[in-house]
């Protein structure tokens, strides 16, 4: 159950990087209009003018992006069907339950209501469904991925096999969204209520709530769970939409100035004087971030690196050099700070705390700046013109002092507390860091190294990654060397869980990623190095040992080695699919099994239903005859599950290879699966390691 909430969750964060990932470019687009035309904002210089519409253009459309980033990020195989999918939905859910549409549901004119009816339909928040709502964005971008991922191989009767498949899904997210939009329509005045009471509340903590932020922030960084937290503060899903205000610099001041209550004020209301304040408070979740990333880190680093051991400290300087450099240009600072976040993890705390306190000074004296990337040199020089950077100056002195705040405190602690920091590590450990890949080593010699910690290409069921980290699924967490994968040099190393890894890159994770994915697809090409046989699942259901079934051929192997599957279809007919590719060798007579040949010449009989050679073929429709070339996945059988049910037969299918004298090892993957899921993985005799 943790396994898979926090795969779940490692998904999440990892599709919502997708959109934040196109931030950047509003900043940067923004960032240059606002430098060329500081005072007009676009209006005195046709350039700028540009510049400033065309990012606007991505921040005037975050919903569309986010259903679209995780619609294709949650999707298994990132296809285009699921991005389709997740376009649809977004558009029909806020067509149905959009301003307008609701206003003529009800039959009311939003222009001509004043007083308490104006009131109390601003209150309903139905003008937030539009294209920037970042939260129905999310909604519909999982909705979109969960129809993907459950039906793209749902085949549908002869009449109507045109749509099905991947064609069948963005029209089962259409109809889905419906119902999203249905339930939206009741619920969103009491949603949309409870999320802006929490984002005014969260508002009204002022600068304490922007220093808890930050330390609960830099707190979640091990987990990677930070990127849901900064989804609440920086983007429109409870109001605050930090980045998304600062960055339209003004156009949010035009907002403040015509605003007539909290609900229409971008920034903070003052109720005594009914006015809306934005200068000085948007950008206050994103202005302490700048000194810690940019001043204080690298003087942590510069501690790290004079209290290492003078044998290991040409090593050290290297990597915190090389730290140092990218947090204070880009902001990203995970490779510094998983240098010593398990090592010393009172350092750690440390750091949260600084980053808290440096969070509420910024806020307290409302020093603002923005960025689209993080909190670096770049989005802060990028930031200086825009109109809602107030004092931004100010934030690199405070910078300064924490340079030196960062130095000194790391200093003494790691000498008092003697912390086991880089370049201070046990003899062993320094031994097998001599074998640490260095930084500028070849890329494939890192991804190899990487690979082979984790077990081999065998033991790595899903491998992806995020801004700065490979997020990686194992079969045997046993297998997994973590002081392999360290000897490629890598920032550090997490385990959410027994099965989730997540490798700390930094920001060549693409790169890595990239040359990685390469090894493991060029790995998969060759046999020698591959199980002979990976099963997949013919249906949906719950794949379970052959030591479960009820029938001793097979709970006992004597039919063969594999895997089980318990069909959990409700419906009256079910389709059965090839468990692999390969050819058809046998079909008995009364069709409820056949056999498929596969590869080295290795025989899988798929044998539907206990007991089911008693109805004499009734109930079976056979989609192959023999002899025939089939591929994974293929309709082989149509089974009438009313007919089975009636008699009591019990659906579990067992898929085992006949050949069990050559088969060495057999892993499966047993829980709830659907149609086309790897179910098992057989090695031979022949090339088993």
């Amino acid at each position: 159950m943790k396994d898979a909430i926090v795969s779940g969750l490692q998904k999440l964060g990892k599709a919502l990087m997708g959109a934040v990932a196109v931030m950047p470019v509003a900043a940067i687009l923004m960032g240059i209009g606002y430098w060329i035309d500081p005072t007009g904002w676009g209006a005195d210089n046709v350039v700028a003018s540009i510049l400033i519409n065309s990012g606007s253009a991505i921040l005037d459309n975050l919903g569309w992006i986010f259903a679209i980033a995780l619609s294709f990020g949650l999707a298994k195989d990132s296809n285009g069907a699921a991005v389709l999918s997740g376009f649809i939905g977004y558009a029909t859910v806020t067509k149905l339950i959009g301003p307008d549409t609701v206003a003529s549901y009800k039959g009311i004119d939003p222009d001509s209501l004043s007083g308490d009816a104006a009131v109390d339909w601003a209150a309903q928040g139905w003008a937030a469904i539009n294209d920037k709502n970042v939260f129905i964005g999310i909604l519909v971008g999982i909705l979109a991925a969960w129809c993907y991922n459950r039906f793209h191989t749902t085949t549908l009767p002869d009449f109507l096999a045109f749509f099905s498949g991947r064609r069948l899904v963005p029209i089962l997210t259409a109809l889905l969204s419906i119902a999203l939009a249905g339930v939206l329509y009741l619920l969103w005045p009491i949603l949309y209520s409870g999320l802006f009471n929490f984002g005014q509340w969260i508002q009204s903590m002022g600068a304490l709530g922007a220093g808890i932020y930050g330390f609960i922030n830099r707190l979640l960084i091990p987990t990677g769970l930070h990127h849901a937290l900064n989804s609440i503060f920086w983007f429109d899903v409870v109001g605050i939409n930090d980045i998304g205000k600062f960055l339209a610099g003004g156009s949010t001041i035009a907002d403040a100035t015509q605003a007539t209550s909290a609900a229409t004020c971008p920034g903070i209301w003052d109720q005594t004087t009914r006015t809306c304040e934005v200068t000085g408070y948007i950008g206050r979740y994103q202005a302490g971030f700048f000194p810690i990333m940019m001043f204080g880190l690298p003087g942590a680093a510069l501690a790290i690196y004079l209290r290492s051991t003078p044998a290991r400290r040409k090593v050290v300087g290297s990597l915190m050099f090389a730290g140092a450099l990218a947090s204070f240009f880009t902001g990203v600072t995970e490779p510094l700070e998983f240098s010593f976040m398990f090592v010393a993890p009172l350092l750690y705390v440390v750091h949260a705390l600084l980053t808290g306190l440096s969070m509420f000074i910024a806020a307290s004296l409302h020093w603002t700046a923005g960025f689209g990337f993080s909190a670096g040199l770049v989005d802060m020089l990028l930031s200086g013109r825009n109109p809602l950077a107030h004092q931004w100056w100010m934030l690199i002195i405070l910078g300064l002092i924490y340079s030196v705040v960062y130095f000194v405190v790391f200093y003494y602690l790691i000498g008092i507390f003697k912390l086991r920091t880089p370049g201070r590590e046990e003899e062993s450990e320094d031994n097998d860091a001599q074998e640490t890949i260095t930084s500028d080593a070849p890329t494939s010699d890192i991804a190899r190294r990487i690979i082979a910690g984790l077990g081999g290409a065998e033991n790595i069921t899903n491998f992806d990654h995020c801004a700065t980290r490979l997020r990686v699924t194992v079969s045997d967490y046993l297998k997994v060397n973590e002081k392999e994968i360290k000897k490629a040099g890598v920032a550090g190393i997490i385990r959410p869980s027994q099965k989730a890894v997540q490798i700390v890159i930094g920001p060549q994770v693409q790169t890595i990623y990239d040359e990685a994915q390469r090894q493991l697809t060029t790995t998969t090409d060759q046999p020698s190095n591959l199980p002979a046989l990976t099963l997949l699942s013919p249906f949906d259901g719950t794949a379970i040992p052959l030591s479960e079934v009820a029938d001793e051929v097979f709970a006992k192997e004597i039919a063969g080695v594999g895997v089980a599957v318990q069909p959990s279809t409700q419906q009256d007919s079910l389709i059965v699919h090839a468990p692999l590719a390969g050819r058809i060798s046998t079909i008995l007579k009364t069709k409820h099994a056949l056999a498929i040949q596969g590869e080295e010449n290795l025989s899988v009989l798929i044998h539907f239903g206990l007991e089911t050679v008693k109805l004499g073929g009734e109930g079976f429709e056979l989609l192959v005859e023999k002899g025939q070339e089939v591929q994974a996945g293929q309709p082989l059988l149509r089974v009438d599950i009313a007919l089975l049910r009636k008699h009591n037969i019990d659906l579990t299918t067992p898929i085992v290879i006949s050949e069990k004298k050559a088969i060495n090892t057999i892993e499966g993957n047993y829980g709830v699966v659907h149609t086309g899921d790897h179910i098992a993985k057989a090695h031979t005799h022949s090339i088993a390691r």
